[in-house]
C-alpha cells in the first residue's frame, strides 16, 4: 500500500520555479530599455493635457455632479509632471557627466 502513493524519484516538478531552484533555468542579463525616465514622463504629461481637454469638454456636467475637482486633478498631474521632467534632466545629465552611476535610484 505505501509504495502506491509514493510518487518516483525520476518524476521531476517541471515548473519554472523548481527548475531555478535546481540551477536548470537561467536568467539572461536585460538592460532596461529607458535608464532617463525622460520619454515616461513626457508621456504622462500629455496624458493629463488630454485628460484636462476631455474634462474640459463635460465640464457642465461635471458642476452637476459635483466633481469639478476632477478637473484640477488634472493641472495638478500635468504640473508635477514637469516638476519630475526637470528631475529626470538634471539626473540623468549627472549620470552622462558620470557623477553618480545610472541603478542609484
Amino acid at each position: 500500500m505505501a509504495d502506491q502513493d509514493e510518487t518516483p524519484a525520476s518524476k521531476k516538478r517541471t515548473d519554472p520555479t523548481s527548475q531555478l531552484a535546481r540551477g536548470e533555468l537561467v536568467h539572461a542579463e536585460v538592460k532596461p530599455l529607458d535608464l532617463s525616465g525622460i520619454p515616461s514622463v513626457i508621456t504622462g504629461i500629455i496624458a493629463w493635457a488630454i485628460a484636462f481637454v476631455v474634462l474640459l469638454i463635460f465640464r457642465d456636467e461635471l458642476k452637476k455632479n459635483g466633481t469639478e475637482w476632477w478637473l484640477w486633478v488634472t493641472v495638478a498631474g500635468f504640473g508635477l509632471g514637469w516638476i519630475g521632467l526637470a528631475y529626470c534632466r538634471r539626473r540623468w545629465a549627472a549620470i552622462q557627466a558620470g557623477h553618480r552611476p545610472p541603478t542609484e535610484d
